[in-house]
């Protein structure tokens, strides 16, 4: 079965995907929390920067027709690194301060569990999609 046949299956695939990468993106900050570099250059946190995706062509028509959603950009954040005292760090500086991430875990955990419900009900919405179409075709042969 096409998504072109059940537009609001690909709608929600398209969801599907933006979520996957924001969990992900999240993930990877998670695994990052507590990265340091002997340089002072430390990880940044990033973010998926979600975009509505149209069909400009949609029908040979002049209005855009909504496709869906997409990741539009995977920002970094630009809050400075946290500097905590650590003399006993291999890379901490003359004044025993370190760079450290300027990632909340506690940030990081709710916009994980938020991606994951969007991510269930993009899930949900696509298979009930998929219902309704199976239903119909099988109503178009005459059946139940």
């Amino acid at each position: 079965m096409s998504f072109e046949l059940i537009p609001a299956a690909k709608i929600s695939s398209s969801g599907l995907e933006a979520e996957r990468i924001r969990m992900e993106l999240t993930a990877n900050n998670l695994a990052n929390v507590n990265s340091t570099d002997k340089n002072g250059n430390v990880y940044r946190k990033h973010m998926a920067i979600f975009e509505a995706s149209y069909n400009d062509d949609a029908r040979g028509g002049s209005t855009a027709e909504l496709e869906g959603v997409k990741v539009s950009e995977i920002a970094t954040d630009k809050r400075k690194p946290l500097e905590v005292y650590a003399p006993y760090h291999p890379y901490a500086d003359d004044k025993g301060m370190l760079a450290m991430p300027n990632i909340s875990p506690i940030e990081e955990m709710m916009d994980m569990i938020t991606a994951t419900r969007a991510y269930e009900a993009n899930l949900s919405a696509l298979k009930q999609s998929r219902e309704i179409a199976d239903k119909t075709i099988a109503l178009s042969r005459g059946g139940n």
